[in-house]
């Protein structure tokens, strides 16, 4: 099963979706972001299942129709603001399409107080690739909390990402959205403080054109799946993350999020493992997490801009 699940193209239920997650973990995680208690580890898990009531259901599956392991890419729009909840849910079948093979919106939804934009587009984001059916180009996901200007779209590339924001700009009738760069002033700083647990890789771009080397990584001696030995520590690392002819290009951590997931193995809040890109404005979860933990990290993001 691909994850974000286009809406319009499935209708599995939602027994089926928690069934066909990639791994236990993802269904203890969604099932506890839906705040439900069943043993995913029993031989009667199946059968519990289909005993919830459809209300349980259907809160468990919009904590996973969404969600995956996906990169999500930031972007600002200021318009976004004056975008009220019913309008961004009201027009879809009344907006035509920007082009027979180009990025298409395919509904827009609401649900944990956000809207979602579902679309599809081309493979990289191209309009040029005339061969692609629709029904085998991707499906993206925009999503925003109304009355802010955080646009957050999960999908593979950047190219997919900036054709599904033109995709959401047409259909909403904004002009213009502008990429987040985690370099802006400030927020790498304020983001950092507000839930990096540690970095146990970097990638430092070297910026000056007179030298002969172009990247230098950095991994630290020990890392685990519930501990980074954080390379930020290190003298040598800091002296560079200071210095004026370097700049940080991708950093591979663990984050804190604000939620009431819990790791399978100690029953610890989950720390996720992000790569996270900072010119370009994306993090991409290494593992599947449910929806509860994506929009908290949408909130820390928008809240460190």
């Amino acid at each position: 099963m691909d994850l974000p699940i286009d809406p319009t193209q499935n209708d599995a239920s939602p027994q089926e979706l928690i069934r066909n997650l990639p791994s236990q973990a993802a269904r203890r995680r969604v099932l506890q972001a839906a705040d439900i208690s069943i043993d995913v580890d029993d031989r009667s898990f199946a059968d519990t299942l289909d005993e919830l009531s459809q209300i349980e259901l259907r809160r468990a599956a919009s904590q996973l129709r969404f969600a995956g392991a996906r990169s999500v890419y930031y972007y600002r729009v200021d318009g976004l603001r004056q975008v009220s909840p019913d309008v961004a849910t009201g027009r879809v079948g009344d907006v035509g399409s920007p082009g027979a093979y180009g990025p298409e919106v395919q509904t827009a939804v609401r649900d944990h107080n956000r809207i979602y934009v579902v679309c599809n587009v081309p493979d990289t984001g191209s309009q040029t690739q005339l061969t692609i059916s629709k029904e085998n180009r991707p499906t993206t996901v925009a999503t925003f909390k109304p009355r802010t200007q955080l646009l957050a779209v999960r999908a593979s590339d950047d190219g997919t990402a900036d054709a599904t924001v033109q995709a959401v700009l047409s259909y909403l009738e904004l002009d213009d959205a502008t990429r987040i760069s985690f370099h802006d002033t400030g927020f790498r700083g304020r983001f950092e403080d507000a839930c990096v647990d540690g970095y146990s890789t970097l990638r430092l771009r070297n910026t000056n054109p007179r030298d002969t080397s172009r990247e230098i990584e950095i991994r630290s001696k020990e890392s685990g799946a519930e501990h980074v030995a954080d390379v930020r520590t290190d003298a040598i690392v800091e002296d560079l993350l200071r210095r004026g002819d370097t700049e940080l290009e991708t950093a591979t951590g663990l984050v804190t999020i604000p939620t009431d997931v819990r790791s399978m193995e100690h029953g610890e809040p989950l720390h996720p493992r992000v790569t996270i890109g900072f010119p370009d404005g994306w993090v991409t979860f290494e593992q599947f997490v449910p929806e509860q933990i994506l929009i908290e990290f949408d909130d820390l993001v928008r809240d460190s801009l």
